[in-house]
């Protein structure tokens, strides 16, 4: 019982950048997948070892198990989990992400729920792992920095090229680590025209969310790096619920 009550004030008052469910209760994420996943084209990952780069919480690897059929999946993020900033920023922004990702740790506020589950801290993932029994596992690791980790049937990077400086580097490495199919999905997509489409990237201004890509320039590093038929599984929009209001993504893949 007392595991339950944690639980579940984890799920409630914790923060998540996914929402997920358990026993009737949704956690209040950034982003809300839970009723637009199975519309996202997802392909099936029967029997298939999955690497999911950027992992955050493993609300997608949570997915990719329960119904994707996929045989395992191996988390990375460079989340500390120790309230440091999890991504590059300019150096005059640093301030501004610190307080943002000290504000985001509920590892103080939850410390004793966090404990009595076994966690010493507030790495999600573990917790969604341990909770759902799931057949997945976490490392700490920069998708700059993945020789040490075993190729896998799929790649998938989630919301994360859109934060880096260097965007074909780390697609470049998504490509040496897949032995079969790369997910991409990027945020703040645009249509650089419908008539003439072309491969553009628009820089935001802001010092940890570089760049705004249409679509096109997406598929085109893809295509650089090796990945073949490349398509897009689905454009769509989904609400920021924080601030309620919607913003464009694009799902890619691409084959090795």
């Amino acid at each position: 019982m007392e595991k339950l009550k944690s639980i579940e004030n984890i799920f409630r008052n914790g923060t998540w950048y996914h929402s997920v469910e358990y026993n009737n209760i949704k956690s209040k994420g950034t982003f809300d997948y839970t009723q637009i996943i199975k519309d996202l084209n997802f392909p099936s990952m029967k029997n298939m070892d999955v690497l999911d780069v950027g992992c955050s919480d493993g609300f997608f690897s949570k997915y990719f198990l329960e119904e994707l059929d996929a045989n395992h999946v191996l988390g990375i993020d460079i989340n500390n989990y120790d309230g440091s900033i999890a991504f590059d920023v300019l150096s005059s922004f640093e301030k501004e992400y610190e307080e943002k990702y000290k504000s985001h740790n509920d590892f103080d506020k939850l410390k004793e729920d966090y404990e009595i589950l076994g966690l010493n801290n507030s790495n999600k993932f573990l917790l969604l792992k341990n909770l759902f029994n799931l057949n997945m596992d976490y490392k700490n690791a920069s998708i700059y920095d993945m020789k040490n980790l075993e190729n896998r049937d799929v790649t998938f990077c989630g919301s994360l090229l859109e934060h880096l400086r260097d965007p074909i580097s780390a697609i470049e490495q998504l490509y040496f680590k897949t032995n079969n199919f790369c997910i991409i999905d990027v945020s703040n997509t645009f249509k650089s025209s419908v008539l003439f489409p072309k491969p553009y990237l628009k820089y935001t201004g802001a010092g940890g969310n570089f760049y705004n890509y249409s679509d096109e320039a997406i598929k085109l590093m893809m295509k650089a790096v090796g990945f073949k038929n490349i398509k897009t599984l689905k454009n769509y929009r989904i609400n920021i619920e924080k601030y309620n209001y919607k913003i464009r993504h694009t799902l890619f893949i691409g084959y090795k």
